[in-house]
């Protein structure tokens, strides 16, 4: 399974059933400490939102949720924002080709935001609304 969709699909509840406890647990901790980090305003089910791939999460503190749970597994540098691609293009790899990945890596890779909160939606909204080309 891609790591990116891993991530974003164990966030939400009621994952038990496709994910290892070790995962569940995983992605609850990060979830929880990406929540605390970014404090109060989060929308609501902001994990299982972010999980099915929500593009309607576009305010300040949902991208900045985005921007925590993706520099917690180097997918970004959380301060500068700058997308990691070679740790994005390994990991994804894992549920595709190399080569499909490392082409996702420097397409969605590249988004250019005004701070790592932005660069963090541009990644995310790049995945879902791309995957299909790289990962079908």
């Amino acid at each position: 399974m891609k790591c990116l969709v891993l991530i974003v699909a164990a966030l939400a509840v009621g994952t038990h059933a496709f994910f290892t406890p070790q995962q569940v647990e995983f992605a609850k901790k990060l979830s929880a400490d990406c929540e605390a980090e970014v404090g109060d305003g989060l929308p609501v089910n902001i994990g299982e939102r972010f999980r099915m791939g929500d593009l309607t999460l576009t305010d300040d503190k949902s991208k900045c949720y985005m921007r925590c749970i993706f520099g917690k597994v180097n997918f970004l540098d959380p301060e500068t924002g700058a997308i990691n691609k070679e740790t994005l293009a390994l990991k994804l790899a894992k549920g595709s080709t190399q080569e499909k990945a490392e082409r996702f890596a420097v397409r969605c890779g590249s988004f250019e935001g005004a701070n790592a909160c932005e660069k963090a939606h541009g990644l995310y909204e790049c995945y879902f609304t791309k995957k299909d080309e790289y990962f079908a």
